[in-house]
């Protein structure tokens, strides 16, 4: 019997791949605690999508016939309809349920997603600020943009090597991936997110696939033993079912996590006559889901997010559940009567390719003109006057981001020419937010300002704050800090130095927030809770005391309330009245807006306070100030707005109006040391 070819008949055990890869991916987003890799359901996707668009190409260039017209008339077929469909749908609801900062950021993504772009720019905007994953109604479409750049590679890639030699096309789609999968391995503790992201690094999987398609088509011996091809299914089972299972978006790895997924998804795909491949993945309802799994994939994801939404991140109980059950539906639906009927298009290739380059233009126009107008202010101008007034520190130059380890000397954040003594503030993110009302305030008593902060970075010297998820943070951390304080140091203009950070994020010790270190190489493990502490106590007293050589007068600031909720998503949910009215029919108690809420109650806060006060008390002259009661009436009652004025931009950070509300009864100490 001969082997099944890529490009010959329908194989039923291919849509039961399509199914559990896409059944783990929607699980996964539902939050099933039980399958915490389905996120690996793409990288199975990946490999399908190498080995049948690898097959196509290779068999259209052993008889001669291929082309470029054709390839992307089949592409465009297969993914634009149901794509432009789902954009359509995101964007007409975020008229109705964003705010302008919401929906300018959505039309944003739209565009990208339109030009194929969208894992470029989800890369490019993985920041400190970046918004909530599960808030991003287009999120999803990060994958397709790194298959779309695929097609766009692969036929030309493979059309040139057939030019030289025909036979060589194994060898350099194998060279390929080999470079691909050294990319991903070497890159991924440095640079998680262009790892995950970028096709360069994602090639491989791809790749794996073609390789296959192009080996199967270019042998003519036969298909394996039967016992051979049982084998070989049992273990890509295994190997494509245990990471679902066993993975975590946390687990480190030397090796690319997602090689067993692709491994075992190779040797199902390579074993059609295996039984795993005739009877389980060919059982109609697994084969029904295949063929729907790429609308599915398209629609649940929004669903989900506009869920998200309205509901806030923490969904009821049962909301997952009817959402991914609605989601099924509506693929149904946009399989039978949107997928279906476009594939089935006979028009040839040029005027169909016109028609959709028209169509993409069109929804480029819109995304474009919603984008560009700030996601059309005029529906909720009083909410759109509030967020533009909370726009300030995400593009605030004084704060050097991850990837920056020299803080901005220019004029307006370091006022080198500046006459008389001047104050300085050093830290990260929150010291940034507070900013603005210490500017007053120092301007107040005739101050010089002076803003050194860095993202994610604790001001402390001795040790640096370790992120896994930015794994390059903690050395360029360290020698930020390090320039910072011998600037302060030798500068004798700065007579007061004020700290503020978050000073919790280090000790959760967790994946997102990360943990101290003295050693960055070498920070992979998590340190003990007492270890952790003791480091933080003994790096803070060490630059406390260097500040206090260099005959600086020292403020330490506590780090202000957070919130458990997002201030802005209060708001903005008490004045959209469609949100409003849908938080109110799903019984949402959160979803209004008094002003106030309980700060966050993560236990981390009070040790941090603890640690402060217990190392201040160790350093003589520095003054320790606690700005909650500026903001909290009660210990349980913290407020986030006043009138129309936001105190904050997020859940911790403080807008500007917020800074100077905080600081308004704050007074610098007399400024000691010598005359500059």
């Amino acid at each position: 019997m001969r082997a099944y070819r890529p490009d010959h008949a329908y194989r039923p055990d291919i849509d039961g791949l399509r199914a559990l890869a896409i059944l783990s991916v929607v699980f996964y987003h539902g939050g099933t605690a039980w399958l915490p890799g389905g996120f690996t359901g793409v990288d199975i996707f990946f490999v399908l999508s190498g080995y049948l668009i690898g097959g196509h190409i290779y068999s259209e260039l052993r008889a001669g016939d291929f082309s470029y017209l054709r390839f992307y008339q089949r592409r465009a077929r297969r993914i634009l309809p149901a794509l432009f469909a789902v954009l359509a749908f995101t964007l007409l609801v975020a008229m109705l349920l964003l705010s302008p900062n919401e929906a300018a950021q959505l039309a944003r993504d739209g565009c990208a997603a339109t030009l194929s772009a969208a894992n470029i720019l989800f890369w490019g905007t993985a920041n400190y600020f970046a918004g909530k994953s599960e808030l991003n109604p287009l999120l999803m479409t990060w994958s397709l943009g790194v298959e779309e750049q695929f097609y766009a590679v692969i036929p030309v890639l493979m059309v040139l090597v057939a030019r030289v030699r025909r036979g060589a096309i194994l060898s350099a789609t194998a060279a390929v991936c080999i470079a691909s999968f050294a990319c991903a391995t070497v890159l991924a503790h440095r640079y998680p997110m262009m790892v995950f992201y970028l096709l360069p690094a994602r090639a491989w999987e791809l790749g794996a696939g073609v390789a296959l398609a192009v080996r199967e088509l270019g042998r003519s011996s036969k298909t394996p033993s039967k016992a051979v091809a049982t084998i070989a299914s049992c273990a890509g089972l295994a190997l494509m079912i245990a990471p679902m299972f066993l993975l975590t978006a946390q687990t480190e790895s030397r090796v690319p996590p997602a090689l067993f997924s692709v491994l075992g998804t190779v040797l199902l795909i390579a074993s059609p006559t295996s039984s795993i491949n005739r009877r389980l993945l060919s059982l109609l309802p697994l084969t029904f889901i295949g063929r729907i799994s790429y609308s599915w994939y398209l629609w649940h994801w929004p669903m989900l997010a506009y869920m998200h939404i309205v509901c806030g991140v923490h969904l009821p109980p049962a909301a997952p559940a009817v959402t991914i059950a609605a989601s099924f539906g509506v693929s149904v639906l946009s399989w039978r009567f949107i997928e279906q009927p476009f594939r089935a298009s006979r028009r040839a290739p040029v005027p169909l390719l016109i028609r959709y380059g028209i169509a993409s233009a069109a929804l480029l126009l819109v995304c474009g003109v919603v984008w560009r107008s700030g996601g059309v202010p005029q529906r909720f101008p009083a909410l759109a006057a509030m967020e533009t007034a909370g726009r300030a520190l995400k593009s605030d130059p004084c704060l050097a981001g991850s990837t920056s380890d020299e803080p901005n000397l220019r004029p307006d954040c370091y006022g080198l020419s500046a006459n008389g003594p001047s104050v300085a503030l050093w830290g990260d993110s929150h010291s940034a937010a507070l900013a603005p009302g210490l500017r007053a305030v120092a301007a107040a008593r005739g101050f010089g300002f002076d803003q050194l902060g860095k993202a994610s970075c604790p001001p402390l010297t001795g040790a640096t704050h370790f992120i896994p998820r930015i794994p390059l943070l903690a050395a360029g951390c360290a020698r930020f800090n390090r320039k910072v304080l011998d600037l302060i140091v030798s500068d004798r203009r700065i007579r007061i130095v004020v700290f503020t950070a978050v000073w919790s994020a280090p000790l959760n010790r967790t994946w997102v927030d990360g943990w101290l270190t003295a050693d960055p190489p070498h920070a992979g493990e998590v340190p003990t809770a007492d270890a952790n502490s003791r480091l933080f106590v003994d790096s803070l007293t060490a630059v406390l005391r260097a500040l206090e050589d260099g005959d600086k007068q020292v403020v330490v600031i506590e780090d202000v309330p957070s919130f458990e909720i997002d201030p802005l998503w209060r708001v903005r949910s008490a004045r959209i009245p469609v949100r409003r009215r849908l938080a109110a029919w799903l019984g949402i108690q959160d979803a209004v807006d008094p002003g106030f809420a309980p700060p966050d109650a993560n236990p981390n806060i009070a040790a941090a306070n603890s640690l402060l006060r217990q190392t201040v008390a160790g350093v003589t002259g520095v003054q320790l100030v606690d700005l909650n009661p500026a903001l909290c009436s009660t210990a349980s009652e913290c407020v986030y707005r006043s009138g129309d004025n936001l105190l904050y931009d997020d859940s911790s950070h403080l807008s500007t109006y917020g800074s100077i509300y905080a600081l308004r009864d704050f007074q610098l100490p007399a400024a000691g040391g010598s005359s500059p």
